[in-house]
């Protein structure tokens, strides 16, 4: 019989490894450029279905040698593909940096400003910014512009409160793909 305690401890386990990895990899600062260093890409539902209908044209086009099912069976991967690079630079050259925190008193509503800023003359389309569990905020960031965005998180007790790490992701241009990354921006209030 198979003790559903083990696999709670196997998540716990699990889920501190991925922390510590991405404390590692992204360690907290106040000021972070996105680069091919914490920018993560994978596909959506829709993307693996993408893929899925991919790999169903290439059975379909190896069955019946058909050219023109390979024709569109590698017009459309190749299109997944430019979407891959498009997604990340989506998300390539952003600078986010920790604004002011004002205080508050336990059971308010703490507020967090981020300044978004583009460092490599692109806009930044489509960009969600959110706590674990909270609301997500919308962003777009103009070639060589700046957009300042303030999030909100509940004070649960007095004293320091640290809101965490912060999930920024874009799906933009086709949907296909998530990019996201989960920054700490070492803000408190």
């Amino acid at each position: 019989m198979r003790d559903p305690a083990r696999g709670g401890r196997l998540v716990r386990r699990l889920r501190t490894r991925w922390i510590a990895w991405v404390n590692r990899r992204i360690p907290p600062a106040r000021e972070v450029v996105l680069t091919q260093r914490n920018v993560f890409i994978l596909p959506t539902g829709s993307g693996f279905a993408f893929l899925a209908l991919l790999l169903a044209l290439l059975l379909t086009g190896i069955n019946y040698e058909s050219n023109l099912v390979f024709a569109l069976t590698f017009l459309l991967g190749g299109l997944f593909i430019v979407g891959v690079l498009h997604t990340y630079a989506n998300l390539a050259q952003l600078r986010l940096c920790a604004g002011a925190a004002p205080p508050v008193f336990a059971g308010q509503q703490a507020s967090f400003a981020v300044q978004l800023r583009d460092e490599g003359r692109r806009a930044h389309d489509g960009i969600t910014l959110s706590w674990p569990d909270g609301d997500e905020i919308g962003a777009r960031v103009a070639p060589l512009g700046e957009d300042h965005v303030q999030l909100f998180t509940r004070a649960a007790r007095r004293g320091w409160l640290h809101p965490g790490r912060l999930r920024l992701e874009s799906r933009y241009p086709l949907g296909l793909l998530r990019a996201w990354s989960w920054l700490d921006l070492d803000m408190r209030c």
